[in-house]
């Protein structure tokens, strides 16, 4: 396990509740996602964050690792499994069918309102510019 990474295997598990993916799988993502936590927070790799820091870090590295291991599944009208399908709908006479696909390509990716008031609470959520219009010549 990767002593920089924002959450342990069993944060992970107690968290998501997946218990089925392997054990060196969730390891490896979660040091690949507290990696990209860092990269977009601008941190060096040696950091530590305490506190409500912390918890929004471990909250967002163990959703984005199940979003990239765990595909979710759907069980409609009888059929077994259509994995990544979150919703379904049919209708009985014209025989349409809908799915809608949750993350359908597997790709991990952070809350944004988490990651927002991560930001605010590190006060990296505020961007502060100037405008200076140039009206005729300058002196």
């Amino acid at each position: 396990m990767d002593d920089y990474a924002f959450a342990t295997v069993d944060e992970y598990r107690i968290d998501t509740g997946d218990a089925a993916s392997d054990e060196e799988r969730v390891a490896a993502e979660l040091s690949r996602q507290s990696a990209k936590l860092r990269a977009t927070l601008g941190m060096p790799r040696f950091r530590s964050l305490t506190g409500d820091a912390r918890e929004l870090a471990r909250d967002l590295v163990t959703d984005a690792t199940r979003k990239k291991l765990v595909q979710p599944a759907c069980a409609p009208m009888g059929v077994e499994d259509l994995t990544g399908v979150s919703q379904s709908s049919f209708t009985a006479n014209g025989f349409q069918g809908s799915f809608t696909y949750q993350n359908p390509s597997g790709t991990a990716y952070f809350d944004r309102s988490t990651l927002a008031a991560l930001k605010r609470l590190l006060g990296r959520g505020q961007r502060i510019g100037t405008v200076c219009p140039s009206y005729g010549r300058r002196p």
